[in-house]
């Protein structure tokens, strides 16, 4: 068991732990706190302040519990990188891919909430196609598998992309931080309204 604990010192510090949760948090409760915020007049007009409140806890805890699995995923995956790469290393390519998948996903959760048609120039083109659900696929498969290898491939290779993205890591901890202990806040307002409801 000790031999286990000393693995996984090697793979990671406490430190490198800690900021790969930071960063795993940043993107996630941004978007959670720009969708409960696009909600929060609308619930403030037609209920209570005090509801609108609720939501935005409801929101910041969801974040928190999304932020715990993706970490334990990202934190797990991290297991498997060679354990001759450094911590800084290992650290800045998985909170860069997680960072990377984040974005694609809030882009296409984006792109289905604004409710905007392809242009009518695609929808043509896709239905004179033979199979268009491939030709979907040959266009936005390498453009997602680019923006994932690229930066991998940069933070492997290059000893300065990777001191550019910890130091980048390091501004986001601190903002995460911050939103950690919202959520926290988060917590107390949604266990003070279960007790006074």
């Amino acid at each position: 068991m000790l031999k286990k604990l000393g693995v996984l010192k090697r793979e990671y510090t406490w430190e490198s732990t800690y900021q790969l949760f930071m960063v795993c948090a940043f993107p996630i409760h941004v978007w959670a706190i720009l969708m409960a915020f696009s909600d929060f007049s609308w619930v403030a007009d037609r209920t209570r302040l005090w509801d609108a409140v609720g939501l935005v806890s409801y929101a910041l805890i969801f974040a928190l519990i999304e932020t715990v699995g993706g970490f334990v995923i990202v934190w797990l995956l991290g297991l498997l990188i060679p354990a001759r790469w450094e911590v800084n290393r290992r650290v800045a390519l998985l909170g860069s891919l997680f960072l990377v998948i984040a974005v694609w996903a809030m882009l296409s959760q984006l792109y289905f909430m604004l409710n905007k048609p392809l242009p009518p120039q695609v929808v043509d083109s896709l239905a004179g196609a033979e199979h268009p659900l491939r030709v979907m696929w040959g266009v936005t498969f390498p453009v997602l598998v680019l923006s994932v290898v690229v930066p991998a491939f940069a933070i492997i290779r290059s000893d300065r992309t990777r001191d550019i993205v910890a130091g980048i890591f390091e501004r986001i901890s601190v903002l995460s931080t911050f939103y950690v202990c919202v959520d926290l806040i988060g917590i107390l307002i949604v266990l003070i309204r279960s007790v006074t409801v």
